[in-house]
């Protein structure tokens, strides 16, 4: 059998990768998750636009709601002052040339509905989960018939 590679499932159209800065403020990051209602996971880049790590929802919703008040969300001064680079997880990443099978065992490592897919060390798109499970039946035709 022949191993599914990422760039057989990977949508081109779909390259479009949210990104912030690791020295952004956890408000922009914020901003820029909901500027995009199917975001999951935002990258974090440094200056020359290599991966550093990501942030999901959980951390965004981790960072907020410790202090929420009933129905109010404000951050406090503190978390105000919180950077990307705070909260952010350890990057996870995969190639155009990876196989689907490291993809699927990195997203289920890191607990990711969604992953960078870089060049060089730079993020050129996201392999979402859905393109995710797609390979996955490609791979396994017999299986899912």
């Amino acid at each position: 059998m022949i191993a599914v590679k990422v760039k057989t499932v990977y949508n081109e159209g779909s390259g479009f990768a949210d990104k912030v800065l690791a020295g952004d403020a956890v408000e922009k990051v914020i901003a820029v998750m909901g500027a995009n209602k199917t975001t999951r996971t935002v990258f974090v880049v440094d200056n020359e636009r290599n991966l550093v790590g990501l942030i999901t929802i959980k951390e965004i919703f981790d960072c907020i709601f410790d202090e929420m008040k009933p129905k109010l969300i404000k951050l406090s001064n503190k978390k105000k002052e919180l950077k990307a680079r705070d909260i952010m997880r350890s990057a996870i990443s995969v190639s155009l040339d990876d196989d689907l099978d490291d993809a699927l065992r990195a997203a289920k490592a890191g607990n990711l509905q969604d992953l960078p897919v870089c060049r060089d060390g730079k993020v050129v798109g996201e392999l979402d989960c859905f393109e995710l499970l797609d390979g996955l039946v490609a791979e396994n035709k017999d299986y899912f018939g």
